[in-house]
């Protein structure tokens, strides 16, 4: 949970208690959402909403849920790890990105 939170900067979006910003909108009825260059994922998908934009996906058993982003191009967990480490230069190390492989497994 420290890496988390802190070197790997995942609560900034997925906060707790539901592991996601999407209520943290302008009002409840209005979500907080995020452009597809903002998490460095392909917009075509979010282009077919109404908003362009995509949620925040919230993250209790998502392990049961593989491939992950809307077009399935994670097929696990180190997967999209690797690509947030990259898209926002993390430099997280192999033992950094096993914990929250494992971090994650456990929600």
């Amino acid at each position: 949970m420290r890496l988390f939170r802190n070197e790997a900067g995942c609560a900034t979006c997925h906060q707790s208690p539901n592991f996601t910003d999407v209520l943290s909108g302008p009002t409840r009825g209005v979500p907080f959402l995020h452009d597809p260059a903002e998490v460095g994922t392909d917009p075509a998908y979010a282009l077919r909403s109404a908003t362009g934009q995509y949620r925040t996906t919230p993250l209790r058993g998502l392990w049961q849920h593989a491939p992950y982003f809307h077009d399935g191009s994670a097929p696990d967990f180190l997967a999209v790890i690797n690509h947030y480490d990259q898209q926002f230069r993390l430099n997280l190390t192999p033992a950094q990105k096993a914990d929250l492989v494992e971090f994650l497994k456990s929600l």
